[in-house]
C-alpha cells in the first residue's frame, strides 16, 4: 500500500500533525523529531504530492530561473549559487534555458507562472525580450539579475564602472592602440561595459578606431576573431573582451599564431570565471561578484514572496554591486617602440 502521513507518523512515533509541520515547514520541529520523521519517510518511500500541497497552502516552495544559455560559464556559476541559496531555504529551483530565443524565453516564463512557482529569477537575453514585457502583466514576484530592468526589481553589477576599470588599467600600463571584442550591442550590460570603457579612454585622450571594435555572440567562437585585429596596422598592443569566455577563445588564436601574452599582446576580460584563473598566464579580468549577485537576488525574491504586503505599494529597487579589477599575468606594459 502507498504510504500516508498517518503511516509515517506511526513509524516515527509522532502525531500526523507533526509530520505535516515537518513537510510543510508550517511549525518548528525539534532536530531529533525531524530525524525520526525523515527516517520514516525514507523507510516507507513516502512521496509528497507537491501539487496538492501547493493548492492547499498556496505555495509550491519552488522558484524558476531563466537564463540565456548554459555554455557561458558565468551563467552556469551564478545558477549554482542560486540553486544552493534556494536549497538552504527549502526551495526547489526549476531551470529554463532560452537558448537566446525570444519566443522560447516568453513561453518559459508563462509556463513557470502556469506551474505556480512562487517566484521567478531571470537573466533575459536582450533588450528586445518579450518575456520582460510579459512578466509585467503577471502578479508573480520576479527579480531580474545580471541585466537590470528600469522600474523593476533587479540585482546587477555596475558594468559602466567595470568598463572604466578595464580601460584605466590598460591606459596606466601605457597602451594606446587597443582592440575590442564586444558582445551583442543590444545587450544592456555589454553596452554599459563598452560605454564605460570608451568614456575612460577619452579621459586619457585615447581614441579607438571603429574597425578595431568587433561585435558578436559572447561565446568561445567569437574570441577566435581576434585574428582580424592582429592583421590591423598598427597591430593593437592590448585587447579588451567584454566577457572572459570570449577572452579564452581569443587566447587559442593567439597561441596558434605564436603571439605571446602579454609580451606582444595584453588581454583583459570581464566576469572572473574559474577557467580564466587556470590559463597560463592567468587572465586579468574585471570580476563580477557572482556569489553576491546570486545570493542577493534570492534574498530579495524570497522577501517579496514571503512579505507581499510590505512590497505591495513599494517602488521597485535595483541593487547595483561594484566589480573589482583582478590583475594577473595576461596584461603588461607594451613592448618598447609600440
Amino acid at each position: 500500500m502507498e504510504a500516508t502521513i498517518r503511516s509515517v507518523a506511526k513509524l516515527a512515533g509522532v502525531a500526523p500533525s507533526t509530520v505535516s509541520h515537518y513537510i510543510n515547514h508550517s511549525a518548528p520541529v525539534s532536530p531529533g523529531t525531524a530525524q525520526n520523521v525523515e527516517r520514516a519517510i525514507a523507510a516507507l518511500n513516502y512521496r509528497v504530492n507537491l501539487g496538492a500541497r501547493g493548492l492547499r497552502i498556496r505555495t509550491t516552495h519552488s522558484v524558476g530561473l531563466v537564463i540565456p544559455n548554459s555554455t557561458t560559464p558565468f551563467f552556469a556559476e551564478i545558477a549554482q549559487v542560486i540553486e544552493n541559496a534556494l536549497w538552504d531555504k527549502g526551495y526547489q529551483m526549476l531551470l529554463c534555458i532560452s537558448q537566446r530565443d525570444l519566443e522560447r524565453e516568453t513561453v518559459q516564463v508563462a509556463n513557470l507562472a502556469g506551474r505556480q512557482v512562487d517566484g521567478i529569477l531571470m537573466i533575459y537575453h536582450s533588450e528586445q525580450s518579450k518575456a520582460v514585457q510579459f512578466s509585467k502583466g503577471i502578479s508573480m514576484p520576479i527579480v531580474f539579475l545580471d541585466r537590470p530592468v528600469p522600474g523593476e526589481y533587479s540585482v546587477a553589477t555596475d558594468n559602466f564602472y567595470g568598463g572604466q576599470l578595464a580601460a584605466r588599467h590598460l591606459a596606466e600600463l601605457g597602451h594606446r592602440c587597443i582592440g575590442l571584442l564586444c558582445g551583442e550591442a543590444d545587450i544592456r550590460n555589454v553596452a554599459e561595459r563598452l560605454d564605460g570603457f570608451m568614456t575612460e579612454l577619452r579621459r586619457w585622450g585615447i581614441k579607438v578606431r571603429s574597425d578595431y571594435i568587433l561585435h558578436g555572440y559572447q561565446e568561445l567562437q567569437f574570441g577566435l576573431r581576434i585574428s582580424e585585429l592582429l592583421k590591423k596596422e598598427p597591430r593593437p598592443t592590448a585587447v579588451f573582451a567584454t566577457n572572459d569566455i570570449v577572452a579564452v577563445g581569443a587566447w587559442r588564436t593567439l597561441l596558434e599564431e605564436g603571439v605571446r601574452v602579454p609580451q606582444e599582446v595584453s588581454i583583459i576580460g570581464f566576469d572572473d570565471i574559474e577557467l580564466g584563473r587556470f590559463l597560463i598566464p592567468p587572465l586579468t579580468t574585471v570580476a563580477q561578484p557572482s556569489r553576491e549577485i546570486g545570493e542577493k537576488a534570492v534574498e530579495l525574491l524570497l522577501e517579496r514572496i514571503n512579505e507581499r504586503e510590505r512590497f505591495a505599494n513599494k517602488a521597485p529597487t535595483s541593487v547595483i554591486i561594484s566589480p573589482t579589477l583582478h590583475v594577473r599575468g595576461s596584461t603588461a606594459a607594451p613592448a618598447e617602440g609600440r
